[in-house]
């Protein structure tokens, strides 16, 4: 790192010291105001209103004390105090990614590799070989998405078992591409009992010999393997919890919003609260009563939950709040085909979420579906006005029109829209309609906040995430998203619109007095570099409520 941290020994902080000897404040007055960290000769981004840049920063117990010019921030320096010079690096306020199913991915963290950023093929197989090095002899190794083939610069052929046994031949190697298919070397087939001899089912792909390639189409057939993947002991799980926020951290990522998903139980709550109840939860987890971690699967279920339990909008580490990312099944349907009944319950539902103080998050990735969403809607605000200050959130937003955007603005509601389509090849993502429409949003007046839909089908990086807005550009590098907006808006969007779709707009969000110390200090400039390079920047120091938490090497 370039900067340098320091205590003041300056004459200024003498001064402050005579000032006892002087005519005015009490000296204990002015003690209090002294900061325990000044940051100067920076380029900070605030994220205010007005998306102001200052050169220094100054911290007090977690907080911003204030915001200025150097010479403005050596007025609250003291003896004690702690100085750094940035020597002109950036600062953002911590990225807060508003859409992740985070506690899925803790679980196998620690046995994971992550493709996100790869760019080579032979790099992103060494890094198995490298992994493998990491863990105890016959510990599983797996890949749970975040790549396509595309991304693969030097060869973007698919895996096949001879090549996957080459890299890791002693053994199991499981690695999923989003929800679609999965690759296995023999020892993970050898695992799951999967042999040439096995009949069925279609899902398991075979060469014109008949031999199985360790290819498996769809949940039926890479279930019969990932069913075999030995569970974690509770220390393991909860060691495993720590390496996936260390690695956030270190993506500048210093809170998420956790809206449960596929597979995910209780059990995965119960980790990160047994860590926050240690005090080593090191960034902020905000997490959704879901139909997975609560007994939920039928409308009076739903709203018997509501009225169990209670949003905790004020809790700044660890907190559960809001419902969803489904908040009734069948409105999920596709086609959309919803019964009377169906619609009744989900009206239902929102009233009950409206009276007893639930934000609901819906996965809306379907211009049908959400304007057959917010028919339903408009019927409860017209009864419910309390709904208009709810913040109701449309996840995804995928083929929104602006007729929906406009109504949805009339009931409060806001936008998540999500980097998940960053993930699509190319062919995938020529259809407009495919992509979330940010830029319409944008600029229509809507409400937006940025997040990932990691781990499985998008990449947690929040770089990933800005620089696919800014650019357009997929993981493999070509432009695939039409709707782009300014950097400034795009940062604006995964840090303080964010905090106010958490809710936590008072204390999140922006570098402002008042708010929590929560900031990244960049490798390079943001506001700068290339838009094709924003997806590389990275943390050189992340700091949560004014504590070191990640640091470079």
């Amino acid at each position: 790192m370039r900067f340098n941290n320091i205590k003041l020994t300056s004459t200024l902080a003498i001064f402050t010291l005579l000032l006892g000897c002087t005519e005015g404040p009490e000296p204990e007055i002015m003690m209090d105001n002294m900061a325990d960290w000044v940051l100067t000769n920076g380029q900070i981004l605030t994220v205010d209103a007005d998306f102001n840049t200052v050169e220094a920063m100054a911290v007090k117990d977690g907080l911003i004390l204030a915001t200025g010019s150097n010479e403005e921030m050596m007025e609250y320096a003291g003896l004690d105090s702690s100085v750094t010079d940035l020597d002109g690096q950036t600062i953002v306020p911590g990225l807060i990614d508003n859409h992740m199913h985070f506690v899925r991915g803790t679980k196998h963290w620690y046995r994971l590799i992550r493709w996100d950023g790869v760019k080579s093929r032979a790099e992103a197989l060494d890094m198995v070989k490298q992994r493998a090095a990491q863990l105890p002899e016959g510990e599983w190794l797996m890949v749970m998405g975040g790549f396509i083939f595309d991304q693969f610069q030097d060869n973007s052929e698919t895996f096949s078992v001879e090549e996957l046994d080459e890299v890791l031949p002693d053994r199991p190697l499981y690695i999923q591409e989003a929800y679609s298919r999965a690759f296995v070397n023999s020892a993970a087939l050898g695992a799951a009992g999967i042999s040439n001899e096995i009949e069925g089912p279609a899902g398991l792909i075979r060469n014109e010999q008949g031999e199985l390639t360790g290819e498996l189409r769809g949940r039926g057939a890479y279930g019969l393997v990932d069913q075999h993947i030995p569970e974690p002991s509770e220390l393991t799980w909860d060691n495993s919890v720590k390496l996936t926020i260390e690695s956030l951290l270190s993506m500048g990522m210093t809170a998420v919003y956790d809206v449960g998903g596929n597979t995910v139980t209780p059990a995965f709550y119960e980790s990160v609260g047994r860590i926050a109840d240690a005090g080593d939860l090191n960034m902020r987890v905000y997490y959704s009563l879901n139909e997975q971690n609560s007994a939920s699967s039928s409308a009076e279920e739903i709203m018997m939950e509501m009225r169990n339990n209670s949003p905790d909008r004020e809790g700044l580490r660890f907190a559960q709040f809001g419902y969803g990312e489904t908040v009734y099944r069948p409105m999920r349907a596709n086609p959309f085909v919803i019964s009377d009944e169906d619609r009744e319950h989900f009206k239902n539902i929102a009233i009950t979420a409206v009276e007893n103080g639930w934000q609901t998050n819906e996965h809306s990735s379907r211009e049908v579906k959400i304007s057959g969403m917010l028919d339903i809607l408009e019927e409860v605000a017209e009864t419910h006005p309390a709904m208009l200050d709810m913040r109701f959130t449309i996840a995804h937003t995928n083929g929104i029109q602006p007729e929906s955007i406009e109504r949805a603005k009339a009931l409060g509601m806001v936008f998540a829209v999500h980097s998940s389509r960053r993930q699509s090849a190319q062919v995938g993502s020529q259809n407009p309609a495919s992509q979330p429409p940010a830029q319409i949003i944008n600029d229509l007046g809507g409400i937006w906040g940025l997040g990932s839909d990691a781990t499985t089908v998008g990449s947690p990086n929040p770089f990933h995430t800005i620089g696919w807005v800014v650019s357009g550009r997929n993981i493999a590098g070509d432009i695939t998203q039409p709707f782009t907006v300014s950097r400034e808006d795009a940062l604006t969007a995964h840090t303080r619109t964010n905090a106010y779709i958490l809710f936590r707009e008072d204390d999140l969000g922006s570098l402002e007095p008042g708010k929590q110390a929560d900031f990244v200090v960049l490798d390079r400039d943001y506001m700068s570099v290339p838009e094709e390079d924003i997806e590389d920047l990275y943390s050189v120091m992340t700091v949560v409520e004014g504590e070191v938490v990640y640091s470079a090497p």
